[in-house]
């Protein structure tokens, strides 16, 4: 007879996860749980990579833009009669003439009637196809 005060040796103990069919994660719930986690961080990971190859862009195109504006406003300053085209000329950061220069900047002045004319100003940055380009119109009042 078994004592009601002793455990039955042939019960189970409803603590014992070993003898339960689905007691925990099997190897492949945990490799999948894995390949998910790595896709998630490899996507991240190339969404920084082009968060920063944008940054780095629109740095050097901001260069360029200041570049610009800097000599249009040196060309407004002078005299229209002495205006004239520029050949593309090698630049540094600050739109100094520069053989290791990284920027291009040329200069184009056409005659738009008897006394306007349009001036442009392109400044090329490295790893573009798109230059920036300003563009105003020079009134000459000697006419």
């Amino acid at each position: 007879m078994n004592d009601p005060l002793l455990p039955d040796p042939d019960a189970r103990d409803p603590g014992d996860l070993c003898d339960r069919p689905n007691a925990g994660y099997s190897l492949v719930s945990v490799l999948i749980a894995l390949l998910l986690l790595a896709v998630g961080v490899i996507s991240l990971s190339n969404v920084l990579t082009q968060s920063v190859s944008m940054q780095t862009v629109m740095s050097t195109r901001t260069s360029a833009l200041y570049i610009a504006q800097a000599h249009m406003e040196d060309l407004k300053s002078r005299d229209p009669i002495t205006l004239a085209s520029e050949s593309a000329v090698a630049v540094d950061e600050r739109g100094q003439p520069d053989v290791n220069g990284i920027f291009t900047r040329s200069v184009v002045v056409d005659s738009a009637g008897r006394n306007l004319m349009s001036v442009v100003v392109s400044v090329t940055t490295p790893r573009s196809n798109n230059p920036i380009q300003l563009t105003t119109w020079v009134y000459d009042k000697r006419y």
